[in-house]
């Protein structure tokens, strides 16, 4: 297969960790930047801090899809952890036919909601142990339903991410810790997102639209069922 016709050195790719359906679903994205192709091996960077791939769990033989865009359509393809070439590289082995495919728009709704989040600058790891903690207090039986702290917001959301009004500065991808209060008497939302643009508004503000790269599937299920809920009341 000559995956080098797609894949580019510094070309930017989604990487999406394929999880066991037998465990709780949960999307888990990143970005990746390529470094090299040759044959059915894909070396790739992660942008995010000089040793993620040092910090990231990853195993071998894990699997992944891969996607990127061209000329308006989709390209996919699936592969698999091959090794750790440095704290910032890692190979991946390619192993299925590339498929086009259209892109889901996913739907996208502008509002007012309820919001927190932290930008600190903390590593791709220490983003991920916080997004798990967050997790554990939120849906422990015993944890009320804790919505102190958040701020009327004007967004606009979807599944996949959301665009907001954020201070200066704002770097491409930025990672945030962004809890989202639906109002459907359940626990905030509770992503990472990752800075994916951002438009400069004026010395105070910036619109930065994210990405959510770690995310239960069932609160994408939400996001999608407020959306539709709050349309239909239109």
């Amino acid at each position: 297969m000559n995956y080098q016709r797609y894949f580019k050195p510094e070309q930017q790719l989604l990487l999406q960790v394929e999880n066991d359906l037998s465990q709780n679903a949960r999307t888990e994205l990143m970005t990746i930047n390529v470094v090299s192709c040759e044959e059915d091996r894909l070396v790739v960077s992660l942008p995010y801090d000089a040793d993620a791939v040092d910090q990231y769990p990853f195993r071998e033989e894990m699997p992944f899809e891969i996607t990127t865009e061209t000329m308006g359509m989709g390209v996919r393809t699936k592969g698999r952890f091959e090794r750790k070439i440095n704290s910032s590289q890692f190979a991946i082995t390619l192993h299925s036919e590339l498929q086009m495919f259209q892109r889901r728009i996913s739907q996208r709704f502008d509002c007012m909601l309820g919001i927190r989040f932290s930008r600190a600058a903390k590593t791709l790891q220490t983003m991920r142990h916080i997004w798990e903690r967050n997790l554990d207090v939120l849906y422990s039986p015993e944890a009320p339903l804790i919505f102190e702290g958040f701020k009327s917001t004007r967004v606009n959301i979807s599944s996949g991410g959301i665009r907001l009004s954020i201070k200066p500065p704002v770097n491409q991808g930025e990672l945030c810790l962004t809890l989202i209060n639906l109002e459907d008497g359940k626990p905030p939302i509770c992503a990472i997102a990752e800075v994916v643009w951002m438009c400069v508004k004026d010395e105070d503000a910036v619109t930065a639209g994210m990405r959510f790269i770690n995310i239960l599937g069932d609160d994408q299920k939400r996001i999608d069922t407020f959306i539709d809920r709050n349309k239909s009341n239109k």
